[in-house]
């Protein structure tokens, strides 16, 4: 998904069951996209991997988020979707979510998005089916499991500022990386307002240009994203809807 995916974590809060390993795609001397290590994955690690619990990236199947804000002068509502779809990717049962991005009023983007919780905690991202409209198109889509793709972290268990992480590691596909800058920052969104208790990242692709910040409140998961580079982008959560 375009606002909820492309975020994660790793480093200080490295975990012991988890080894890392590097990225072998980086941007060479570009400090503002740094490499990461990108965690080694296995099976065995997620006995409950559909009870996702974290406390940044909560999904209960039927939980509906709606942002809006804007992509440079289109106006922007973003549906996201926790399904009770759970298919199994690289022998792992996730949680499947649909992010539906709607510019102007029109369908623009539709994609299938799958995330599993192993069992200390940190949550995965598996891959994404993405579509773009009306050409019908599938930039950008990869499955861990199926050419060199594994999958990266979404969100650590326990976040450190300072912490880098890969997300997305699909070579040449989709390589994005994040790192923590803050575990009490304030923000403030037509949802709510949190003060003090907000996790912020810088995520950026380690083969594309953009780069941006990203807000996540305990209990409640992303409540804003917004362009650091490259056009202005800023969406918002406006909305929380239940048992869909």
């Amino acid at each position: 998904m375009r606002s909820l995916r492309r975020q994660a974590a790793l480093g200080g809060a490295l975990l012991a069951l988890i080894l890392v390993v590097p990225l072998t795609h980086v941007l060479a001397g570009n400090g503002s996209r740094p490499p990461v290590p990108c965690p080694t994955f296995d099976k065995g690690n997620f006995h409950k991997s559909t009870a996702i619990d974290n406390r940044y990236f909560p999904l209960v199947p039927g939980t509906r988020f709606t942002y809006t804000g804007f992509a440079q002068k289109a106006s922007v509502v973003d549906t996201v979707t926790a399904t009770h779809n759970t298919p199994t990717i690289a022998g792992v049962k996730t949680v499947e979510l649909r992010d539906q991005v709607y510019e102007d009023g029109v369908l623009t983007e539709d994609t299938s998005d799958w995330y599993a919780q192993d069992d200390a905690g940190n949550v995965w991202y598996f891959g994404e089916l993405a579509t773009q409209l009306p050409a019908g198109t599938h930039d950008g889509s990869w499955t861990a499991g199926l050419d060199g793709a594994q999958p990266g972290y979404i969100m650590e268990a326990t976040p450190q500022v300072g912490d880098g992480y890969c997300q997305e590691n699909a070579p040449g596909t989709a390589e994005d990386a994040a790192q923590v800058l803050s575990l009490s920052a304030s923000r403030a969104v037509p949802f709510d307002s949190y003060s003090g208790n907000v996790l912020q990242t810088k995520d950026y692709s380690l083969i594309g240009p953009k780069n941006e910040n990203k807000y996540y409140a305990p209990g409640v998961g992303m409540i804003e994203a917004i362009s650091t580079t490259g056009p202005a982008e800023d969406i918002q959560l406006t909305k929380i809807e239940h048992g869909g």
